[in-house]
């Protein structure tokens, strides 16, 4: 039989455990939700697109014919206040149109915010992650996997270049982004003509050696990000 003593011990330790709960949960400016595309009666209210800004035209830089990226997280920052909305989604391939249109990559409900900054997540598959592509993992070693994937012909030589590198890319948007209402778009413009260049000279994607150079230049591809709900590639606040 339990005494008075220890029936009052038990009670208020149970206290302190909802007030600890409770005060945790309501700690810290971060949240999430999940992506929600594909579920049926649920209208996605923003949307993420990308574009590739410019046409690639000069006589030595390699033609690309195919790029492709895995992309695991967005997240909205609104600044001073580090307030931040994180986009939790499946991996999800961004298949670079060369053409230059507008192409979708993702949505989600988000909910009401003022936001003005992106973040993305260019990522390399973990060894049991499900991916909608298998040629981002080639097998079980690290050096078998991969974040993005380039091809095309160099002086007329085909090449793959495969990144290995994983990229956390932090974009600015010009005018805050407000969620919450009628249905939003970002578009990411991404330079293409900055891949393969160092210093005005062209990067042969076969050499191994300008490996560190180029995955350095495909995270700082990424140059602007801002409204484009009708998706023609054009800012909507201007």
């Amino acid at each position: 039989m339990r005494t008075k003593k220890s029936v009052g011990t038990t009670i208020l330790l149970g206290i302190l455990f909802v007030i600890l709960l409770a005060f945790t949960s309501g700690c810290g400016e971060e949240s999430s939700v999940t992506n929600s595309s594909g579920n049926g009666g649920t209208t996605d209210n923003t949307s993420l697109s990308v574009k590739l800004d410019e046409s690639v035209t000069g006589a030595n830089y390699p033609v690309i014919t195919e790029a492709k990226a895995l992309i695991t997280e967005i997240e909205l920052e609104t600044e001073p206040s580090g307030t931040s909305q994180e986009v939790r989604i499946s991996p999800v391939v961004i298949y670079f149109n060369t053409g230059g249109q507008v192409i979708s990559v993702t949505a989600a409900n988000l909910p009401a915010g003022t936001w003005n900054k992106i973040k993305l997540q260019i990522h390399k598959p973990e060894d049991t992650e499900s991916i909608p592509d298998p040629e981002f993992r080639e097998g079980t070693s690290g050096n078998q996997r991969y974040s993005f994937i380039i091809k095309g012909t160099y002086n007329g030589s085909p090449f793959v270049y495969k990144s290995r590198k994983r990229a956390d890319i932090i974009i600015n948007l010009p005018a805050p982004l407000v969620t919450g209402g009628s249905q939003k778009n970002i578009t990411i413009l991404v330079n293409p003509a900055l891949w393969f260049m160092n210093n005005g000279n062209v990067l042969d994607p076969s050499n191994s050696g300008n490996d560190d150079m180029i995955d350095d230049n495909l995270k700082n591809s990424f140059k602007r990000a801002f409204r484009d709900d009708d998706k023609d590639g054009r800012s909507d606040d201007n």
